[in-house]
């Protein structure tokens, strides 16, 4: 099984993809999202908070607090969610987890996975956030 990410990283972008497009300007709770998502609250807030020392969200303190996007989901890429939750060295381990898998000492499918991964990473990059988002309004 190829792990692009880690489950912290998942849980986030599964949170994510609840958000409603027409309401990305808007303040979001974490719980509402995580039991919309079904994800643990206690995982999705650390993630939330790397979102937040990346300036990708911003905090809103007080009682009707929360998060809400630093800037438009459009400008925000999938790779700059996933660097900010796993690290900016997350996609470039190797695929099979071998620690000493690199150029000079390639792993069985480092060539294959490295010509995957180039294309992978550019996909990311130009994925804009808001596509990742739901397009359907909360409706009550």
């Amino acid at each position: 099984m190829i792990k692009l990410y880690s489950k912290g990283c998942e849980h986030i972008l599964q949170i994510i993809s609840r958000i409603p497009q027409d309401e990305c300007d808007q303040t979001f709770l974490a719980k509402n999202l995580c039991r919309k998502s079904k994800v643990p609250e206690h995982s999705a807030r650390k993630g939330l908070q790397l979102l937040v020392q990346k300036k990708i969200l911003e905090a809103v303190p007080g009682p009707g607090g929360g998060y809400k996007f630093a800037a438009h989901p459009k400008k925000i890429s999938l790779l700059d969610v996933v660097n900010a939750i796993d690290g900016e060295d997350s996609l470039k381990r190797c695929v099979m987890g071998l620690p000493e898998c690199n150029s000079k000492n390639p792993c069985p499918i480092h060539n294959s996975w490295k010509d995957l991964k180039i294309k992978l990473l550019k996909e990311f990059k130009k994925k804009p956030l808001l596509e990742v988002m739901s397009k359907k309004s909360n409706t009550k």
